[in-house]
């Protein structure tokens, strides 16, 4: 009985998850490589504790090859460029490989052009990423010694707004730890905290409410951004928010596999 071959695109949580389940099911039955573009693995839940000190990056990485090849999965360090499903093959940076299946894993991105004043070479941090929670990190030891009103956001069209929940509570312990005084306003376009982009969670508004009101957080819902300023966040009612720290969730768009080619 001829083996299939089953090709994974992405080595992260879903690609990883996929090809050690597929390979724990199926066992002798199914050759699994997996194609990454990264050769690392990165814990993104542990992002929002970078900046405060609480995790390293040595913390929330390690190689992903070991693992792959101890559960008889191949892993290929590339990147994908072309797809042609007629002939079943993935054209990448280190050659031609085929498959009877494909899994495409590869992950979110983050649009930054929802709002314009974000991104890496912006006005506000995201931790969305290893490199914006390490940037956050350096940006954190800064207000720390120079303290000014902070602002956390999840812009229109996000869905991780669990972590932008976590990281205002994070900033408020924080600062309470270092003994400063400043501001702190919570930015998001949900009509009502909790409400997590899929209409709330039991008691979540109730929940949140007090706990904004506990740590003196000022809740903005049900507001667009319109843009990260330098030191000033404008929404699209028109009232402006000034900063000295901001750390913005952007929304997520797939990745840009691959150009497709053989579908007419």
């Amino acid at each position: 009985m001829s083996t299939n071959k089953v090709l994974v695109l992405g080595g992260n949580f879903a690609g990883l998850t996929a090809a050690l389940s597929l390979k724990h099911e199926l066992q002798d039955g199914v050759d699994i490589t997996v194609l990454s573009k990264s050769d690392q693995f990165q814990f993104n839940p542990s992002f929002i504790w970078i900046p405060f000190g609480r995790r390293k990056v040595k913390d929330v990485v390690f190689p992903v090859a070991k693992t792959f090849t101890s559960h008889d999965v191949k892993f290929v360090h590339g990147e994908a460029t072309t797809i042609d499903p007629a002939a079943q093959q993935v054209q990448t940076t280190q050659g031609v490989l085929g498959f009877d299946y494909l899994v495409i894993a590869t992950g979110y991105r983050n649009d930054f052009e929802v709002v314009p004043g974000l991104g890496p070479a912006g006005n506000a941090y995201s931790i969305t990423s290893l490199e914006g929670a390490v940037d956050a990190a350096e940006g954190w030891a800064r207000l720390v010694n120079d303290p000014g009103p902070v602002v956390v956001a999840a812009t229109q069209g996000a869905a991780c707004f669990g972590a932008a929940y976590e990281f205002v509570f994070n900033v408020t312990y924080q600062l309470r730890r270092q003994k400063l005084q400043v501001p702190v306003a919570y930015v998001s376009a949900e009509p009502f905290p909790g409400h997590f982009g899929i209409g709330g969670l039991p008691g979540g508004e109730t929940l949140l409410g007090m706990f904004f009101r506990r740590q003196k957080i000022e809740p903005i819902f049900d507001v667009a951004m319109e843009e990260v300023a330098p030191g000033e966040l404008r929404l699209a009612d028109g009232r402006t928010l000034p900063f000295k720290y901001a750390m913005v969730v952007p929304p997520f768009v797939g990745a840009e596999v691959v150009h497709a080619s053989g579908l007419g």
